[in-house]
């Protein structure tokens, strides 16, 4: 019998008995009459998965494949349903024990929640969902990648604390445009005193510094300023409370008091000019940037653009197809229909909910735990159960 030759469900042989209105070859079984035709669900779902990246990582909508492949937007959504199952690999899986010579990290906000991502100058190394940028989340990052010989900051404490924890013989490189950017939050664009003025001045310079001899200039500058302007910002004022009439002693030019503050903390701390003055190791020093703009403009511009184009799309599934961009701009992303042959389709999440479902709601006999749910009904009286009100 022919390789292509099915068999019928009741063992029996099938012979070719025409085409469907499709097209498709038809067949029949010799001994009980049973018709049917031939289906390759994997070369189905590896054409329907092929456009489920296209829709996640591209701007094209669920109107426009729709309307490419004819058919309604309810029908591409029904498709793409078991698309969602499919986990996005670990990025970091094949990168043991490998040292960059530069890392940036920063965060961002969408309505899938907080995205702290990792990258290097040319590709992304790893990711994490979290709700805010805390140490903690920081901290569950970096202990998936080697410590790098410099990191880039935006100046959030909690990627300086986890780097800390983490990474204690790395480099912290402080992003010279948020620097300017903390400056300018003090004094404005157009600082009324000439201490502002000057201060604002200084912070301009620090993206334009591309010797060490200029760094050093820089810094002798920023000492004069403390020289001439110190009696001025130590000046305070008393004001009174409106509330207690209580009278308190505060700083009077306390906006260029902490835009000086800013910048005197990062110099004597050795965060500005790493970049000029690369640890030993470094493969590439030409290549060590100053500012997270590669990863703020290349990726996370890029993350929102796409959120925001496929807007309305929140939670779990919004952060899945923010995974399947961030992934494919890993240094060498699989193939993702391989990754789906590989889950089955994404039923092999389904089988591991299961299997956990059951495993974990078993009584422990041992402990006296009960089940985490049941379908029994507790007759006893409960004080804390009452008639549900509002949205739940």
């Amino acid at each position: 019998m022919s390789k292509n030759q099915p068999r019928c469900h009741c063992g029996g042989e099938m012979k070719r008995n025409g085409t469907t209105s499709k097209g498709t070859t038809r067949w029949r079984c010799k001994q009980c009459g049973a018709s049917s035709v031939k289906r390759r669900n994997d070369i189905t779902n590896a054409a329907v998965f092929t456009q489920f990246i296209e829709h996640c990582t591209t701007a094209i909508s669920l109107d426009d494949l729709a309307k490419r492949n004819g058919v309604s937007r309810a029908t591409m959504k029904r498709r793409f349903k078991w698309c969602w199952l499919v986990d996005v690999p670990d990025p970091t899986a094949g990168h043991h024990k490998r040292i960059y010579d530069q890392v940036f990290l920063d965060g961002t906000y969408t309505a899938g929640g907080c995205l702290i991502v990792a990258a290097t100058i040319d590709h992304v190394i790893a990711w994490h969902w979290c709700k805010h940028e805390t140490t903690r989340d920081y901290q569950l990052l970096l202990e998936r990648i080697e410590a790098p010989l410099i990191a880039v900051i935006d100046g959030g404490q909690g990627a300086y604390s986890a780097i800390k924890k983490c990474w204690p013989t790395t480099k912290i490189q402080r992003c010279l445009v948020h620097a300017q950017r903390v400056v300018r939050r003090y004094t404005t664009t157009n600082p009324r005193t000439d201490a502002g003025r000057t201060i604002y001045r200084l912070a301009l310079k620090l993206t334009r510094i591309t010797t060490l001899d200029e760094a050093a200039a820089w810094g002798v500058q920023l000492h004069e300023f403390s020289t001439i302007y110190r009696e001025w910002m130590n000046e305070k004022t008393m004001i009174k409370d409106p509330k207690t009439g209580a009278w308190t002693r505060v700083w009077t030019h306390h906006n260029v008091r902490k835009a000086y503050n800013s910048l005197n903390h990062l110099w004597r701390s050795e965060m500005l000019f790493v970049y000029l003055n690369p640890p030993a190791g470094v493969l590439a020093p030409e290549r060590i940037k100053s500012t997270t703009n590669s990863l703020e403009g290349g990726i996370n511009a890029q993350l929102k653009l796409l959120a925001r184009t496929h807007r309305g799309r929140s939670g779990e599934r919004q952060r899945r197809m923010l995974d399947w961009w961030l992934y494919l701009k890993t240094e060498l992303p699989d193939d993702p229909v391989r990754i789906a042959r590989q889950s089955d389709w994404g039923q092999g999440q389904l089988a591991k909910v299961s299997t956990l479902t059951q495993t974990e709601n078993q009584a422990d006999h041992e402990t006296g735990r009960p089940a985490l749910y049941d379908n029994g009904i507790d007759t006893e009286y409960t004080h804390s159960i009452g008639i549900q009100k509002g949205q739940i």
